[in-house]
């Protein structure tokens, strides 16, 4: 009885992880705990101007991830020109920071640099670049789950 109940608890979802898995098979490659509210950032080279991208990102209640600021040197591809709606755009020492973002995803896809970009994830003060648990160039995809204790233990790379 004892053992069936604690098996049937290490199965229940019980708090909320931040998942890295293969974009192609969704097998877990790395996963970290994460409260509401909690950032983390992504930064890399931009792969056309060659200079860094710092973008700052939060889980809410519900594990939708927000986009909340964006930090970059050069303007071009894939980089905003402005501000919209409550948005605020600044410059400060020779970066543009784009904050007061909004902006909701249900993941985040992301194509990992081959040469130059070097994505890595920026969480609670360390850094886990993306090349130590995924292939350069490969397709990973983030989101937020609810996982249980049995998924914690058996869920891939455990960062943080």
């Amino acid at each position: 009885m004892i053992v069936s109940v604690l098996a049937a608890a290490s199965l229940y979802p019980a708090f909320l992880g931040l998942i890295i898995e293969d974009g192609e098979t969704g097998e877990w490659l790395a996963f970290m705990d994460i409260k509401p509210g909690e950032e983390f950032s992504i930064k890399y080279i931009h792969s056309i101007h060659r200079t860094p991208v710092l973008e700052t990102y939060l889980t809410n209640e519900e594990g939708i991830i927000i986009q909340t600021e964006m930090r970059f040197e050069e303007f071009g591809v894939g980089m905003p020109s402005g501000a919209t709606g409550t948005e605020v755009f600044t410059q400060k020492n020779g970066t543009y920071i784009l904050s007061n973002m909004n902006r909701t995803f249900p993941l985040l896809d992301i194509r990992t640099g081959q040469i130059i970009a070097n994505h890595t994830l920026l969480y609670d003060g360390h850094e886990y670049p993306f090349s130590s648990f995924s292939e350069k160039g490969s397709w990973v995809r983030i989101k937020t789950e609810k996982i249980s204790v049995w998924q914690w233990f058996i869920g891939g790379k455990k960062l943080g």
